[in-house]
């Protein structure tokens, strides 16, 4: 018998695979075990005190009584009468919809993939804040198409230099923003930039995707309408992760009608339709105007959380250090003087017993090396004031 040489499998991979590195989480285990009790910024997720699991369980099994009727295929736009509710949840965020524009997915990230689907090729341009969603920027990267970062300042993304980027790179096609307490900044944007960008997106002829996982979590501050409130052109994506549960993977795209039928296409090649089980135990869930009591709850922890953290920042951080003050969302940004890299301080903090999520990670030309992002909601206020504490020797003994 011949034996031929045996090839790695990895010659065949797709280029597009070629941007997947390490995972995150291989580093942050890694870091986590630098020390015997770390205290841990990373998660941008629900406080488990507030995950409903109660509820849940009961919807769950209500859920599962007519599964006779559930198991085959079907759906493929969503459960009609959680669409019904999202649209109408909308409404009180002063966006107008219908249950027909909205399309159930496995929580926003799906959403965003399925409508990168729709609209990008390789070769195009997508317009990014800088920073941005980590996870944006993987979707993003998987369709080989080039990401242009816009800054920011303390109000979100600077539309003057959005206007510029627009100009300079005509081959531009979507706006992915964050608009609502970014994450990762934890900024606001202003009414007058949100009209301001969509008259851009309007000007350059381009496409604008809002994702909007912490509109409801608003602790303080004035409360602006989404952008899609201010053009039913926007694509918005919104989910149920940060207010029930991250595991249950239910979020929602909306859009027009042209482009929901691209969508659903999508859908279909992609998984058919999202869990029919999970989307009725949610829409169980939801019943007897759930929902808004828990979103009172939420604030009113997260509150508190938020201004522990700010407070132990206050106190502990070294002079030359700055730190975002956001009105809603998980996440605190931090700056540190330009001659600290972050990737040190990810480390040396982590032999103090502190993990964060270094701020390069959300830079799409991974050039910004000195901003931290820390995320309050799972941490409660002892660990904060610990953790915080750690941060700062940590600082100081790179000072």
């Amino acid at each position: 018998m011949t034996h031929l040489a045996t090839r790695s499998l990895s010659d065949l991979f797709a280029d597009r695979t070629r941007v997947f590195g390490t995972s995150i989480w291989t580093d942050i285990l890694r870091h986590k075990e630098k020390h015997a009790d770390p205290a841990y910024f990373g998660d941008g997720a629900p406080a488990r005190e507030l995950l409903p699991i109660d509820r849940l369980r009961d919807a769950s099994a209500r859920a599962w009584e007519d599964s006779a009727g559930l198991l085959g295929y079907g759906d493929q736009k969503g459960y009609a009468p959680l669409r019904e509710w999202i649209a109408n949840h909308l409404r009180t965020r002063d966006i107008e919809t219908h249950a027909n524009n909205v399309l159930v997915t496995g929580g926003s990230t799906q959403a965003l993939d399925f409508a990168c689907r729709v609209f990008l090729q390789p070769g195009d341009a997508v317009i990014v804040e800088n920073p941005t969603f980590l996870g944006a920027l993987e979707i993003l990267n998987t369709y080989q198409v080039e990401i242009i970062g816009v800054d920011c300042d303390d109000h979100g993304l600077d539309v003057d230099k959005l206007q510029q980027a627009l100009i300079a790179n005509p081959q531009v096609k979507v706006i992915y923003t964050i608009p609502t307490f970014q994450n990762p900044s934890g900024t606001n944007l202003p009414l007058d930039r949100r009209q301001r960008l969509v008259d851009l997106a309007r000007e350059h002829h381009v496409a604008v995707f809002e994702d909007d996982p912490y509109g409801d979590l608003q602790y303080s501050g004035e409360v602006i309408a989404p952008i899609r409130a201010l053009d039913d052109q926007v694509l918005y994506f919104g989910t149920f992760s940060k207010t029930l549960a991250p595991g249950i993977r239910v979020g929602f795209v909306v859009a027009t009608d042209e482009v929901m039928e691209k969508l659903l296409s999508t859908r279909e090649v992609s998984d058919i339709s999202n869990d029919r089980i999970m989307m009725r135990t949610v829409a169980l869930a939801l019943e007897d105007d759930f929902l808004p009591g828990h979103i009172q709850e939420c604030r009113d922890f997260y509150r508190i959380r938020r201004d522990a953290m700010l407070a132990a920042l206050e106190r502990e951080m070294p002079e030359g250090i700055k730190w975002s003050k956001p009105d809603g969302g998980f996440f605190v940004w931090i700056t540190l003087p330009a001659h600290i890299d972050s990737d040190r301080m990810f480390d040396v903090a982590a032999e103090y017993g502190v993990v964060f999520f270094p701020g390069e990670w959300f830079d799409p030309d991974r050039e910004v090396s000195h901003t931290i992002r820390l995320s309050f909601s799972t941490v409660s206020v002892d660990r904060i004031d610990l953790g915080i504490a750690r941060l700062g020797e940590a600082i100081r003994s790179i000072l």
